[in-house]
């Protein structure tokens, strides 16, 4: 069987904001339940302890997020939490959880927070530093390289240059700002999605190989960038995790990529995956 060294999960595909460059489902808004959520961590835990907070949605809206990361705790998962930081201010303790060793805080989506910039920033920075006093967890603040011209990201970046110097790191356009501390500048994609124009069927990808995702209904897909849940693999409850990573079409998928194929329509259409080509 392929080792998968993270599996992604949708604890809500429910947001507070529609940023221009997300994908917008249009599956029924959900939030998964305490019991449906541990199931899926008992079967990932037999797989891998990796498991990421993100798919669509805003992880942060979900009505019981700390008991979600206490059962993240008591299986010695680690997990990664990507939130784009809205509802930061309303978990000043989540370094309690040592599950937690990572958040990544989405700030491509500057342009379309309610709050200004600089409360939104100084929000952010005030969390990141009481977090960073009380836990050795990794913090990384994401933009988008073109919101280096973005007047909102300015303003953003000269907040957090007035407290952090920008030290280069081994990785392009990452540096350091603190111990533990990251930003990151990424390049800006287009989500794949059947309606885009297809590419040539010929190709790799890591999506299924390295990862996969799980959606707040219980699909299992091969990547956290299929929105609507196209290439469904099986529903966790109704199949085992071992199973649905031993049915005939992940398994067709997995062919395919180490032979420069691909075989879903979606992963035709996706723009990300050149980047393992």
């Amino acid at each position: 069987m392929n080792k998968i060294k993270r599996v992604y999960i949708e604890i809500t595909n429910k947001c507070n904001l529609r940023c221009a460059f997300c994908a917008f489902h249009h599956r029924p808004l959900k939030e998964m339940s305490l019991d449906d959520f541990e199931y899926c961590v008992k079967e990932i835990k037999q797989v891998t302890p990796y498991l990421y907070l993100h798919v669509q949605g805003e992880p942060l809206l979900h009505s019981k997020f700390n008991e979600l990361l206490t059962i993240c705790d008591t299986y010695q998962m680690n997990v990664q939490l990507v939130t784009n930081g809205t509802y930061i201010a309303n978990y000043p303790n989540l370094e309690q959880h040592p599950s937690l060793r990572k958040i990544s805080f989405s700030l491509h989506s500057l342009d379309y927070q309610q709050i200004d910039t600089k409360t939104y920033i100084t929000q952010l920075l005030s969390f990141i530093d009481n977090y960073s006093k009380k836990n050795d967890g990794y913090i990384e603040l994401r933009f988008w390289v073109s919101d280096q011209l973005n007047q909102k990201a300015k303003e953003a970046l000269a907040i957090i240059k007035s407290r952090y110097e920008l030290l280069p790191t081994s990785k392009p356009n990452s540096y350091k700002l603190d111990e533990h501390i990251f930003i990151h500048f990424e390049k800006e994609f287009k989500w794949p999605s059947v309606s885009n124009n297809s590419n040539p069927n010929h190709g790799t990808c890591r999506g299924g190989k390295d990862m996969i995702a799980i959606l707040v209904d219980g699909t299992v897909v091969p990547c956290c960038l299929d929105a609507e849940g196209e290439i469904n693999l099986g529903n966790l409850f109704n199949a085992s995790l071992q199973q649905i990573l031993n049915s005939p079409r992940y398994l067709n998928i997995i062919k395919g990529f180490n032979e420069n194929k691909l075989t879903e329509p979606l992963c035709q259409t996706c723009e990300y995956r050149k980047r393992f080509d």
